[in-house]
């Protein structure tokens, strides 16, 4: 099991960015003015999230060591959320003026409620941690950045949910709140110091990059 967790998430982290960069060659040729830059954004992010990914294998199964926390490959990771943040607004703010009021009533709704969810499951551990600042602040940064991308991708769902693109963003949907169950499992058993490599939530991580990457094949069939 620990051998899978650690190779197993670079293999599925670059795959599906091959199909991001596959979709990118695609739209920077068809359709330069709307999607180029947005898949360009696309796919940095997923391949930050690759990078962090093959620090983290090399910590373990290259260099056989405990892997610090925060780390390196925390640095990509914290770092691929900005590119994925700007491509989902980029898209939505195209698609704009189909929102409703009650459209952003809907996704502000969510983004309240997963985020008061997320510092519930975390401020008992939090309290009774004795973790440094650094890595508190980590902790915390990872299911908040989740939040952010999931309420611009939850409005992007709206719009887009009855049309021939329903299907590619309902999957980057549940890729994005894959890695908030993820994050937030992490982050509660990383402070009760019961996380251990190869931990069953980081199958909620695999899966994640598997929705992307079907999200990223099947938006080239529908568009």
């Amino acid at each position: 099991m620990s051998l899978f967790s650690n190779a197993f998430p670079p293999l599925i982290a670059g795959a599906a960015v091959i199909v991001s960069g596959i979709s990118l060659q695609k739209y920077w040729r068809k359709h330069e003015e709307r999607f180029s830059i947005i898949w360009l954004l696309f796919t940095v992010g997923l391949f930050f999230w690759f990078v962090g990914e093959s620090v983290w294998m090399g910590y373990t199964l290259i260099w056989n060591v405990e892997v610090p926390y925060p780390s390196v490959a925390d640095d990509f990771w914290i770092a691929g959320y900005i590119p994925f943040f700007f491509a989902l607004y980029f898209y939505v703010r195209i698609f704009g003026s189909a929102l409703s009021k009650k459209m952003l009533a809907i996704a502000m709704g969510v983004a309240i409620i997963l985020a008061l969810a997320t510092s519930f499951m975390l401020i008992n551990p939090v309290i009774g941690s004795e973790e440094d600042m650094l890595t508190l602040a980590v902790d915390f940064a990872y299911p908040l950045l989740d939040v952010a991308l999931l309420s611009i991708s939850f409005l992007g769902l709206l719009i887009f949910m009855n049309g021939k693109l329903g299907k590619s963003w309902l999957l980057i949907n549940l890729g994005i709140l894959s890695n908030v169950c993820g994050d937030i499992l992490f982050s509660y058993t990383t402070l009760q110091e019961t996380y251990y490599n190869g931990h069953l939530l980081e199958l909620f991580y695999h899966f994640s990059y598997i929705f992307f990457l079907l999200a990223s094949y099947i938006h080239t069939k529908e568009l």
